[in-house]
């Protein structure tokens, strides 16, 4: 079965908290899933008879470490701005709902109770284990509970975690040079996920490749990673994958003409691709554009639990890099959990109403709620249909579930800076100068005539006398 292209395409790297990861390496071996039991994951080896032999995944660095007892003093930007606290208030909290993150694991930390070990394929440790710290980073804005001291909470705090650890950026290859994960294994843990009865499935990573290749039916890891999200979405699981960053190798997209292609958000149909935006509303540089996306979420200067092995508080900057430089928490890999949440809150709602939504309904109910950029019908290709509105998205009526189609999109008017303005003062000075023109000609008309009859009377009366 080949590719869907609807909106854009790219390739799968992963902007991982201590590092970068490139998920384009050999792809390992396909495991047959059985509907009874969930297939495991690949061990991180190569095995067989090849030319390089059966050599395993070393650990390259070691592993993220936390700082115990860190913490802020306010809330998150982030949480100020979607307000999704007052969807707390009416009991929408995620409970009941599962939400997959497929990442680099997920670190034991105490303001995150409700995470499943959802399995490896990374050598050391299972899925509780995360040694580059960037799968606990976005399990926190997912799910975290509330801190004490800055009110900080994750989007959806009583959903369930499941934690799928399915690459890291510190186990390389040394003869290939190549990390563990590539689109093969992403589309084993999507099919784990949804065997293990995730609602949501979390990807906070993405595969960078040209067009050519993402539309390439013949590659084999990228025509499973299509199934998986397919499959996924028919079964009414909400797939959200972060729409990549230039800082991790993605070739940044001219407007109307994508090179590079985004996966899994080159499967538009079947992927709610989130875009990244900064404290004021702007799209981040970083972010990379593409018809693929569709919405927007805070990816900036973001707050959530300390990612590192042994981390009790709360982190605004993390270690990057082989030197350990601080940097702020950003990046779009950041800003898909917030989505993710959000679905899980939507799919809560609903069934609590009594009227389930399916993964298409879910998608498009925080689609058309998202505060619109502007452009063609209220979209374009750097954030989407813009930044999601979680209060809208669990409130606001959306047509297209009660059966009624949506209105056609009205023509925009064009910009007054755009439209040719009267130049008034002009006008009203040309008007003026053609009045006083008449007026002056009628005068003088006036005048020729008068002395015309003056000079007429003024010679008859010398006649006459």
């Amino acid at each position: 079965m080949g590719f869907t292209f609807r909106r854009g395409t790219r390739a799968l790297a992963l902007s991982a908290a201590a590092g970068t990861l490139l998920l384009v390496g050999p792809a390992l071996p396909a495991t047959a899933q059985t509907s009874d039991e969930p297939p495991p994951l690949n061990p991180a080896e190569r095995t067989g008879d090849g030319p390089l032999g059966p050599i395993p995944y070393p650990q390259q660095q070691g592993c993220m470490r936390g700082s115990p007892g860190g913490s802020v003093e306010e809330k998150s930007w982030a949480q100020r701005v979607l307000g999704f606290e007052r969807a707390h208030e009416q009991g929408l909290t995620g409970s009941g709902t599962k939400v997959a993150v497929i990442d680099t694991g997920v670190n034991e930390h105490p303001l995150l109770p409700r995470v499943q070990d959802g399995s490896s394929s990374v050598p050391k440790g299972g899925a509780l284990e995360d040694c580059d710290g960037h799968g606990t980073i976005v399990a926190g804005i997912i799910g975290a509970q509330q801190d004490s001291t800055s009110g900080n909470i994750g989007i959806a705090p009583d959903t369930e975690i499941l934690s799928i650890r399915q690459s890291s950026s510190l186990f390389v290859d040394e003869e290939t040079n190549q990390p563990i994960g590539n689109t093969q294994t992403m589309a084993q843990s999507i099919n784990r996920a949804v065997t293990m009865g995730a609602d949501v499935v979390n990807i906070s990573q993405s595969s960078c490749q040209e067009i050519a290749r993402a539309s390439n039916p013949a590659d084999s890891g990228n025509q499973q990673l299509h199934n998986a999200v397919r499959d996924a979405h028919e079964q009414g699981v909400v797939v959200v994958a972060a729409a990549g960053n230039t800082e991790d190798a993605c070739q940044q997209n001219a407007a109307g003409s994508p090179s590079t292609a985004v996966l899994p958000a080159w499967f538009d149909d079947y992927v709610l691709t989130v875009a990244a935006t900064n404290e004021k509303g702007a799209p981040s540089e970083f972010s990379v554009a593409g018809p693929w996306v569709d919405v927007a979420a805070p990816g900036e200067n973001l707050t959530t639990v300390d990612p590192g092995s042994g981390g009790t508080g709360l982190a605004t900057q993390i270690a990057t890099g082989e030197q350990g430089e601080m940097s702020p928490i950003q990046g779009t890999s950041f800003a898909a959990p917030y989505v993710s949440g959000l679905a899980a809150l939507i799919k809560q709602k609903a069934e609590r109403d009594g009227a389930p939504l399916d993964a298409e309904q879910i998608m498009e109910r925080i689609k058309k709620t998202s505060l619109p950029p502007g452009g063609i019908n209220g979209e374009n290709n750097v954030v989407g249909a813009g930044m999601i509105d979680p209060e809208a998205a669990l409130g606001d009526v959306v047509p297209a579930e009660h059966g009624v189609a949506e209105a056609p999109p009205q023509p925009k008017p064009l910009r007054a800076d755009v439209i040719p303005q009267p130049d008034y003062p002009a006008l009203i000075v040309a008007i003026g100068g053609t009045g006083a023109g008449i007026a002056a000609i009628v005068f003088i008309a006036f005048l020729v005539n008068a002395m015309r009859n003056i000079r007429r009377r003024a010679a008859g009366g010398g006649s006459d006398s």
